[in-house]
């Protein structure tokens, strides 16, 4: 880790003792504690000056209605997570792996493997989102391709024309508009589907 990087990181502890040693830990490190708490309640309505982005959490268990909480915190603004605990029920486990949480240490807390476990647990989040984005723009590219689909053939029904000159036509209307293909296509749809006769009954 270089030494010019800073994350600037939030600490969630229940344990004084334990989080007394924790912060000794990143006061030699690049992890700057810019809040820290004993509950996860704050974090849902505080303004921050500086973007967090790095949640640890030290908690003897982790119930539902907490695990819920860092799901909530999750969707707001997506962090890595990690959480040192005592709770090795497996139902504990897999309610955090649906919150987010990147990290989910049982009985680990040792100064020395702290900041390789906080470490894995940021990379670990960066490849999470990078698969999460790539699917969204599968996804994107999907739906877009329907909806192409759908315009060129609206196009073939009132041009009489094939396929490729529906698509070629879409092209260069799109280039023309500097508009998406898709945006275009979109547009081609609401048209059509305002100019339809509404059927009676």
């Amino acid at each position: 880790m270089s030494s010019s990087t800073v994350i600037n990181t939030i600490v969630i502890s229940e344990q004084p003792q334990t989080a007394a040693k924790l912060k000794a830990v990143l006061n030699d490190s690049d992890y700057k504690v810019i809040f820290e708490g004993s509950n996860l309640q704050q974090l849902l309505t505080l303004k921050w000056r500086v973007e967090p982005e790095l949640i640890i959490a030290v908690m003897e268990t982790s119930d539902s209605q907490v695990l819920s909480k860092f799901k909530v915190i999750n969707e707001q603004f997506p962090l890595p997570i990690v959480i040192f605990t005592h709770d090795d029920r497996d139902d504990a486990i897999e309610q955090a792996i649906e919150a987010g949480v990147s990290a989910y240490i049982v009985d680990g807390f040792r100064e020395d493997r702290v900041q390789p476990i906080l470490r894995t647990a940021m990379a670990r989040f960066r490849q999470y989102r990078s698969m999460q984005k790539q699917l969204q723009e599968l996804r994107t590219s999907l739906a877009d391709r329907k909806i192409i689909d759908r315009a060129k053939g609206l196009i073939m029904q009132q041009r009489q024309c094939s396929e490729d000159e529906a698509y070629r036509l879409l092209r260069t209307s799109a280039m023309n508009q500097n508009m998406r293909l898709a945006a275009l296509a979109q547009n081609i749809l609401a048209t059509a589907d305002l100019l339809e006769p509404r059927k009676t009954v």
